[in-house]
């Protein structure tokens, strides 16, 4: 739909990969519509899946052993000995962190997403979500859930005060009015993924991706498109699930969310 804007979180390490040509059919037909298309490819981009200190910046201090460095190197010993209030003073004064002495990155990120302060590529994510009408993930699934590197991308980049607050979630996220939907790959057959086979039914492992994580940011989430059984499919049953797919997308606009209940996930 001419006008509309589509952020794919792309997350596979090889452009020739099934993922890379889902992804290259969603740019294509997506783009015919008139959509405007932004991919991040977290590979290429070697995007950080870690959460760490380094995700508050500013040129203050962001551990207590600078902060001693810095108190015992410069003349702010001396007014620190002459009254004890400077300690105070000189730690609020240098320190990133709101406290330096234990990290928690929940609170960390959450006070520097207000004051601006975090890491760049945290902030260029957030802008490419906030401009974004519908949010497509295209990745293979690991484990009963994402790759390391897109799992790093939600952590990060899907901060409270940007994302969600508390109160502010589920219905009242953030991010409500915006469409999300997972495309992912199996190795395992459409079979195993039933609630009569080996892995049960696939919509177990869609409850921590879709509903914790998704619709708690308040994204409508769509449907699920999932390509099952790639290690064993052949090369013509790949192109019907890439036709599926673009077919599928040709009304994309027109579909509507799925009823984030836990019925929908553990329905009887």
């Amino acid at each position: 739909m001419a006008g509309k804007k589509v952020l794919i979180v792309y997350a596979h390490q090889e452009p020739m990969s099934f993922n890379g040509s889902l992804k290259k059919v969603a740019v294509e037909e997506l783009s015919k519509q008139g959509c405007a298309v932004t991919v991040s490819d977290l590979y290429t981009m070697n995007f950080e899946p870690r959460a760490t200190r380094n995700d508050i910046t500013g040129d203050k201090i962001k551990s207590t052993s600078e902060y001693y460095t810095i108190l015992y190197s410069t003349a702010n010993f001396i007014m620190c000995r002459k009254c004890q209030n400077q300690f105070s003073w000189i730690l609020k004064e240098h320190c990133a962190l709101s406290n330096p002495e234990i990290f928690r990155y929940g609170i960390e990120t959450y006070e520097a997403y207000k004051k601006t302060a975090l890491s760049s590529d945290i902030l260029e994510e957030q802008r490419k979500v906030q401009e974004a009408d519908l949010v497509i993930f295209q990745f293979p699934l690991y484990w009963f859930s994402v790759p390391a590197i897109l799992k790093g991308w939600m952590d990060r980049v899907l901060c409270q005060g940007f994302a969600f607050d508390i109160p502010g979630f589920y219905d009242s996220g953030f991010l409500k009015g915006k469409l999300a939907l997972l495309s992912l790959t199996t190795g395992g057959t459409a079979e195993m993924y039933t609630k009569a086979g080996l892995s049960g039914d696939f919509r177990y492992f869609l409850w921590p991706l879709q509903h914790g994580t998704l619709h708690f940011c308040g994204f409508k989430v769509l449907a699920p498109q999932i390509s099952f059984g790639l290690d064993v499919s052949s090369e013509e049953e790949r192109k019907v699930m890439l036709a599926s797919w673009a077919q599928r997308l040709k009304g994309i606009w027109k579909e509507e969310p799925i009823h984030c209940t836990p019925s929908w996930y553990f329905q009887e």
